[in-house]
């Protein structure tokens, strides 16, 4: 155990990288070798302190986690691209509810692009 203070300056210098969920955040931790609970807290931390800004409900964050998997996956809509896309966002912490509502939107617009 490396300790909670330790976890949480680890955090905001992974954060002055780049943005974190809270989940990416606790996983990011743990396999930097600290504990569950020490990155649970470090991450609720980070979280109150406003410098985690992407939550499970955030579905601005969503469509732009979505859209650079998209961009770097190619523009090629098949529905394995969609059940790959379902696990990155879950893997980034969004709620499994807004996951949904998103995919089913896109696939209404595979099967409009599909009728063209």
């Amino acid at each position: 155990m490396k300790g909670s203070k330790d976890a949480l300056k680890v955090g905001a210098e992974l954060l002055g990288v780049r943005d974190y969920s809270r989940e990416e955040m606790k996983a990011r931790l743990i396999r930097r070798g600290f504990s569950l609970e020490e990155s649970e807290a470090a991450a609720d931390r980070l979280t109150e302190l406003g410098l985690i800004k992407i939550g499970s409900n955030d579905r601005e964050a969503l469509q732009a986690a979505a859209r650079e998997y998209l961009e770097k996956k190619g523009k090629t809509m098949k529905p394995s691209l969609l059940s790959s896309l379902a696990a990155y966002l879950s893997r980034k912490g969004f709620s499994e509810e807004l996951i949904e509502e998103y995919l089913e939107a896109a696939a209404e617009v595979m099967k409009d692009l599909n009728k063209e």
